[in-house]
């Protein structure tokens, strides 16, 4: 079992970014520790704890401004490139009514309703809820090194792409397996905190679009399945940072990216 990574995307090395490692790596707030895979190729929390990694300095601007890590970011990009895009209307509901005119609330449901998981139901519609629920920023600070072609794919390849670790949605093959063990997942959100560095980066100035924001929301996972022993259930802590973008510059919020996804198991019965 290899160690785990705190997670993070090349095509978002933004100010934001640094502030949720700060964050992950002191880990202040609650206990949520770096995720990866499994022994048996699951996806979801990594079986063992490991500690986090050290805080990385914040980068935004180009390519060129990421040296040591140009590979990374344009592997990122291609597989960016290369997600078929969602097509076609979700069979899930859309988040409505009050929820959707306050970040927090907002932040808190679609992370209930993203984590909330029945792998006896098809994944694609779940792909097509978070493209429906989809919203795009143009502050470069989040968005400056994704090609503006690819930003109507971001979101859902924010929450899918599993190279070198796990995503907050399982991968079809994984889908599949726990599909076949009657799996179902629910969840408990625990708090939601827009981080001190990232008000203070807006109140500065550093932030353009004034309708974009950032959320770190802390939630309990229940993973139930049921397999020749009977019934099983694990229970993770999770931490889900995501970039939201509402008012003024859209009359609702909706969901830009996640930058981040941790998490650390709890128990198993």
């Amino acid at each position: 079992m290899r160690p785990s990574m705190v997670r993070r995307r090349w095509v978002l090395v933004l100010a934001f970014t640094a502030v949720v490692m700060l964050v992950t790596a002191n880990v202040l707030l609650w206990p949520v520790l770096s995720k990866g895979r499994s022994d048996d190729g699951q996806s979801g929390p990594e079986a063992r704890p490991t500690a986090p990694t050290s805080t990385q300095p914040a980068r935004t601007g180009t390519t060129g401004d990421l040296p040591g890590n140009a590979t990374e970011l344009a592997a990122e990009v291609n597989r960016l490139r290369a997600m078929p895009p969602v097509t076609g209307a979700s069979a899930l509901p859309r988040i409505t009514g009050d929820v959707t005119t306050q970040p927090d609330l907002y932040a808190a449901e679609f992370v209930r309703r993203l984590l909330t998981q029945d792998y006896r139901t098809p994944r694609a519609a779940l792909l097509a809820w978070v493209q429906a629920e989809s919203a795009q920023t143009s502050e470069p600070l989040v968005l400056g090194l994704v090609p503006a072609d690819l930003r109507d794919r971001l979101a859902v390849f924010s929450v899918t792409d599993a190279t070198g670790d796990t995503a907050p949605i399982p991968t079809a093959s994984q889908w599949s397996s726990l599909a076949a063990q009657g799996g179902y997942t629910t969840v408990r959100i625990d708090r939601v905190l827009e981080p001190l560095a990232w008000s203070n980066a807006v109140a500065a100035g550093r932030i353009s679009d004034d309708g974009v924001t950032g959320r770190l929301v802390a939630a309990t996972i229940t993973r139930h399945t049921t397999s020749a022993g009977g019934p099983a259930t694990q229970r993770f802590s999770v931490s889900l940072a995501v970039n939201l973008e509402g008012p003024p510059t859209r009359d609702r919020w909706g969901f830009v990216a996640a930058v981040t996804y941790t998490a650390i198991p709890l128990e198993s019965s």
